[in-house]
């Protein structure tokens, strides 16, 4: 799990390098056809209004972009002819896991990342895969998660125009600096201090059990969750600094 970790953050830029590319038309297979490929959709950022929470994001045009439930609901919509899409979901209650796909003519293409809402949409909103950094959706701070696999931890959050001074368990790590957005990685995966620009965060430790688990801890929420050979992965998701 720490060498996947560290592979996807040098590639941190490439949305769709875990994502398995499909083919549009099966007549291509004998030249019929171009080649073409359905990727999954790409969740951007959410929005809360009167309504609810609005989920936005960009596929391929008009094609067709749904979210599962784990209870086996299914919420979709089409996007636009630049490829741009918006889900309104449904009042929701509690911890709630959406997975996104896209539906392009015969061809179905599953995200593996894994839509969580908490506390149906009061608490934070986050794209989890296992061993990618998570991408926190409902706000924009100096730190927005720390994720950790027990091998290496990665924090992340949002800079200004230079990236931040970073210190994980007091030693300094260099951040690599991304478009408004920055990311840093040590070894290790227990309860430490995390300092950015000088402001502490105690951050918690990896989770353990079984499972797919939130849980309200050290001022923030933590998830955890099963992957590969056994593995477990934790998202900690501190609250907004006001």
């Amino acid at each position: 799990m720490k060498r996947r970790i560290i592979i996807m953050v040098a590639l941190a830029g490439m949305a769709s390098a875990c994502s398995s590319p499909v083919r549009q038309d099966a007549a291509a297979e004998n030249g019929s056809a171009p080649l073409a490929w359905v990727q999954p959709p790409h969740i951007d950022g959410v929005v809360r209004d009167s309504g609810g929470l609005v989920v936005r994001g960009g596929t391929a045009p008009s094609a067709r972009v749904v979210l599962r439930g784990q209870d086996g609901s299914a919420i979709a919509a089409s996007a636009d002819a630049a490829g741009r899409f918006e889900l309104r979901l449904p009042p929701v209650a509690g911890d709630v896991q959406f997975t996104p796909e896209v539906q392009l003519g015969q061809d179905t293409a599953v995200s593996p990342e894994t839509l969580v809402v908490i506390q149906g949409g009061a608490g934070p909103v986050v794209l989890i895969a296992a061993g990618e950094p998570s991408l926190r959706l409902d706000s924009q701070n100096a730190l927005d998660a720390v994720d950790a696999d027990g091998s290496a931890i990665i924090a992340s959050g949002h800079r200004g125009e230079a990236a931040p001074d970073v210190k994980i368990g007091g030693e300094a790590v260099r951040p690599l600096a991304g478009k408004g957005t920055w990311r840093a990685m040590a070894s290790g995966g227990a309860a430490t201090t995390i300092m950015v620009d000088g402001r502490a965060y105690a951050y918690p430790g990896a989770g353990g059990g079984a499972g797919f688990s939130v849980e309200r801890i050290e001022a923030g929420w933590r998830l955890s969750w099963p992957v590969a050979a056994g593995g477990r992965q934790s998202t900690w998701l501190p609250d907004p600094v006001r």
